[in-house]
């Protein structure tokens, strides 16, 4: 047995040496996520007088800190509006002093560097715990005040605040010398705020995978008797990939179709298919005739010559649903000429049932010329509109034969349009 994987991996290493690698590609999404980003965002000085938890005048200001701190993608996603905050922690600073009365206060944080660090020194004796409390409950409204009148301006910056907004103030109170901060006051502050936000967005992960644009072109066609023994009007065929109907390849080049290409039956005097059709010959079934399935087919080219070169040329749209585009795609063919009992026919669109062949003596039997036709396969490797052939030739499908009727797989298609190889290639040399 053949191991599948080898002669994949191979063809791909030839594909590489051939310049055939490179196909357009296109960026298909496999999956959406939705993802809780903690935004930790830089402490913010507030700017309160002594006593007081309004934070308009440094408001404005933290809101531009805030939308600052945002990661690059959830700023993509405020653009999109997407962007929705779903927790914001607030946790606010008072200094450890209270007022002259109880002096310098106890405290549960200190500063080191431009960190605020719980700490449990600051439970010691000579400190006020009544300051304290009074210093805690101011903080927490400050947290509290805080949050509840930076929701509209975060709105206002298009992210979405919900119902369901999960709000935590918490209060700090921190050591600053025992003294209130001055309006001033830069560093070694106790009226801060140290925030916590987190925004829920999609996290879109995208994978990139060969996907070929629709710009694949089949040609189906025969290349006349004297190359492949091709003369016959009984070679209708329905081409289809993955089941679903491509078109109508009519590889028609016998005498028949020559003469409905030539002027008409007054030239065909007593020759076949006078002779195999009999009574059937006649002005009624010319028009029958000139409309055979496919034989109008927009990319039909034929040289009118009988016996000659006769092919049919389409587009596989691969982003159309119904061809089920993916890494293996199995081309198809199937004759469209059938026999009951020795003569051959091919239904119209309406229905009508339209006889090719009668049985005549010394002649070959009726039935659907169902060998191989030459199949061209081109795609655009890089730029669209510039087709590069990835294959041409006649597949060995074996199992088509003369008179066949049944569909039959022709070759198979990797997503880019590309045949894949059923032999092992040699790596040798």
């Amino acid at each position: 047995m053949i191991n599948q994987n080898n002669i994949l991996s191979e063809v791909t290493r030839v594909r590489e040496i051939m310049g055939l690698r490179e196909q357009r590609k296109k960026t298909i999404i496999t999956n959406t996520i939705k993802s809780d980003v903690d935004v930790p965002i830089p402490p913010i000085k507030g700017n309160y007088g002594v006593g007081e938890s309004n934070p308009t005048k440094f408001i404005v200001e933290s809101v531009d800190t805030i939308m600052n701190s945002l990661p690059q993608k959830a700023k993509n996603m405020l653009v999109e509006g997407e962007l929705q905050l779903v927790q914001i922690t607030v946790k606010a600073g008072a200094s450890n002093y209270w007022d002259s009365t109880t002096g310098p206060t106890q405290f549960d944080h200190e500063i080191v560097g431009d960190e605020y660090i719980p700490t449990t020194d600051g439970k010691g004796k000579g400190l006020s715990k009544d300051g304290y409390d009074l210093n805690m409950e101011l903080a927490e409204l400050r947290a509290s005040t805080y949050i509840e009148k930076v929701k509209p301006l975060l709105e206002a910056e298009g992210v979405v605040v919900g119902d369901k907004l999960s709000q935590i103030p918490q209060g700090m109170v921190v050591y600053t010398g025992g003294k209130n901060d001055k309006p001033t006051c830069t560093t070694d502050c106790g009226q801060v705020l140290i925030l916590t936000l987190s925004f829920i967005y999609t996290n879109t992960i995208e994978k990139t995978i060969d996907v070929c644009l629709p710009e694949i072109q089949i040609t189906i066609g025969v290349q006349g008797v004297a190359v492949d023994e091709h003369e016959c009007d009984e070679a209708i065929f329905k081409v289809s990939v993955n089941g679903a109907k491509i078109g109508i390849a009519n590889l028609n080049n016998g005498v028949l179709d020559r003469y409905i290409d030539g002027g008409g039956w007054s030239k065909m005097k007593n020759t076949w298919p006078k002779r195999q059709l009999g009574a059937l010959q006649g002005k009624a079934q010319e028009s029958w005739y000139s409309n055979l399935p496919g034989r109008k087919s927009p990319g039909r080219e034929t040289d009118k010559v009988q016996g000659g070169v006769r092919s049919w040329t389409t587009m596989i749209d691969t982003e159309d649903e119904k061809f089920n585009w993916g890494k293996e795609n199995i081309l198809e063919i199937t004759p469209l000429v059938f026999n009951k009992g020795k003569k051959s026919y091919v239904k119209l669109k309406d229905g009508t049932e339209v006889q090719l062949c009668g049985p005549q003596a010394g002649f070959r039997p009726c039935g659907s010329h169902s060998e191989v036709p030459k199949v061209t396969i081109k795609n655009t490797p890089e730029t669209a509109g510039q087709f590069a052939t990835v294959y041409d030739t006649q597949p060995n499908i074996g199992k088509l034969t003369f008179g066949s009727t049944e569909t039959t797989e022709l070759l198979r298609l990797d997503n880019c349009g590309v045949p894949i190889e059923t032999e092992t290639v040699s790596t040798e040399g």
